[in-house]
């Protein structure tokens, strides 16, 4: 069982503004819900027990939405990201005294997660005796750009990952969002990432220090959220 999880809420949310000017990304709506719900109700559904919310972008917001945690049935702790430099940083402001020796889930909060996603996540995870957990999503290569490419070979184990490639690193149709289940050394591995040539300590960049590393890394292919699709992701703060 994968009993906690670190859910990425710190960015402003560039693409959505004005609304995310007076409204943090994660609490914006759709269909009545904001997406942070979402993503806590699937974290309860595939057995998470506790939570760290990684802030920055009107934090307190979301503190009184979140509050303990108790309505999701979840114990929810936050971190604040002082400075916006990649998801890799986001981990990095996790306080010590949270993490454990244990596997731990990663997942972005502006997904609009249907309920059994993390939990297909984490059956994964069991089922093949992985050391990492990544969902894939099939993407068109204008989209892969933008997120990641993924290497895999016939059996879904993943060989390499790139963060936003350009067209020759481009290796298959898939991305890696950022829904990930790491063992306890993903620790000792960010420290390592250097700052990419967008200044981001990259999550992704630790991710394939491990796989060459020779950690086992599998990828689940999931149905990509609607809110990648080109004419949701520029609305989605209207739904």
């Amino acid at each position: 069982m994968i009993k906690s999880a670190i859910l990425l809420a710190a960015g402003r949310g560039k693409r959505q503004r004005p609304y995310t000017d007076v409204t943090p990304k994660p609490l914006l709506e759709v269909s009545g819900r904001a997406t942070l719900d979402y993503v806590l109700r699937a974290a309860a559904k595939a057995g998470i027990e506790r939570v760290c919310i990684v802030t920055h972008h009107l934090e307190e917001m979301i503190f009184e939405y979140v509050g303990d945690g108790s309505k999701w049935n979840l114990s929810a702790t936050f971190a604040h990201q002082a400075v916006l430099r990649g998801s890799g940083d986001a981990l990095r402001s996790v306080p010590k005294d949270w993490i454990r020796d244990e596997p731990v889930m990663v997942v972005a909060t502006d997904y609009i997660l249907e309920e059994e996603s993390l939990l297909e996540l984490v059956e994964a995870h069991e089922r093949q005796e992985a050391g990492i957990t990544m969902s894939l999503k099939e993407c068109p290569a204008k989209e892969l750009a933008a997120r990641s490419s993924v290497e895999v070979d016939s059996d879904w184990r993943v060989k390499k990952i790139v963060e936003k490639p350009g067209p020759q690193e481009i290796m298959s149709p898939y991305a890696a969002s950022v829904m990930f289940i790491f063992p306890s050394a993903m620790w000792e591995y960010l420290p390592k990432v250097q700052p990419s040539a967008r200044g981001e300590i990259e999550l992704q960049s630790a991710v394939d220090m491990m796989i060459q590393d020779g950690y086992r890394a599998f990828g689940l292919l999931q149905r990509a959220p609607p809110e990648w699709s080109p004419e949701l992701s520029e609305k989605t703060e209207r739904l």
